[in-house]
């Protein structure tokens, strides 16, 4: 188990774009660290000839799929960016299914260069990638629900304060959407390891916390639901429960990386590689289980 640094924020931040340890200090240093990743990522794949031969796999088929769409479908330059842009951004979901096996392939190939020891792709089923997109689509959706009703009620009952309430409804939706953020880009990271036990030792997780949130008399059939959508994702999200600081800024930094639809594309290589060192470096920081 490699111990996480314990350099202080300042001189640590200069080697933040570099592999290496978990800053042992929480707080900033932690979130400093975790909003570097997405830049070290894209300077992995810059640097590693066979990453960047991985990563640009999908983004020139992607891209040469919308451009031949344009083609089709215009004669004039302005009318076939135009159609080259709205299929871009209409399907930009789509490539995190249709490539999810290169980019998982693209994670288990990026250990070594990021220090980490070798392991295998994890390769769920097509099938498997599609129910849990729509898993993920549909609790960012419901998982909201409570929000709007305390809007529509608070709209009927005490208008006054709608307009302010407006503004946290925004906030809240916007940290909602920034969590699943840094759930999806865990999850792309995950790799297998070959040494590890595979059988379930039946010990159950601790519910998220927006499970525990709604477990009030009126809203326990609501909260079961939601334990029921997010139970793919209980590694990504215990790991944000354990580190929140590390999170907040791997998903700002992430965000950030991919708030444009094709900009997205480009570097959605880079977030995945960030994603394998976050992993990687909080289970080197974890001490091992005690036998039972």
């Amino acid at each position: 188990m490699t111990a996480p640094t314990s350099a202080p924020p300042v001189l640590a931040s200069l080697s933040w774009l570099a592999p290496g340890p978990l800053p042992a200090r929480r707080g900033l240093a932690q979130l400093g660290w975790g909003l570097a990743q997405p830049l070290l990522g894209l300077r992995v794949v810059v640097r590693e000839p066979a990453l960047l031969r991985a990563a640009a796999w999908p983004v020139l088929l992607f891209a040469g799929f919308c451009a031949l769409v344009a083609l089709g479908s215009e004669d004039d330059l302005g009318g076939r960016l135009d159609v080259f842009l709205t299929t871009l951004v209409t399907l930009a979901p789509a490539p995190v299914i249709l490539f999810g096996k290169t980019y998982r392939r693209l994670a288990a190939a990026a250990r070594v260069p990021l220090g980490l020891s070798p392991r295998t792709a994890d390769m769920p089923k097509l099938r498997t990638a599609i129910a849990d997109a729509i898993r993920q689509a549909i609790l960012l959706g419901i998982g909201l629900v409570p929000v709007w009703l305390a809007f529509e009620l608070i709209q009927a009952f005490w208008p006054a304060a709608a307009p302010g309430f407006v503004w946290i409804a925004w906030a809240v939706t916007g940290f909602w959407a920034l969590h699943w953020i840094v759930v999806e880009a865990l999850d792309n990271g995950h790799t297998v390891d070959p040494a590890a036990p595979t059988k379930d030792t039946g010990d159950r997780p601790a519910d998220p916390w927006f499970v525990r949130l709604w477990q009030v008399p009126l809203l326990r059939g609501f909260s079961g639901l939601l334990r029921r959508l997010s139970r793919p994702w209980r590694r990504e999200l215990q790991l944000v429960a354990r580190h929140p600081e590390l999170a907040l800024g791997f998903g700002l930094g992430v965000a950030a990386m991919l708030a444009v639809p094709f900009v997205a594309l480009v570097f959605r290589p880079a977030a995945v590689v960030a994603a394998v060192h976050v992993l990687g470096r909080v289970d080197e920081a974890t001490p091992p289980a005690m036998p039972s």
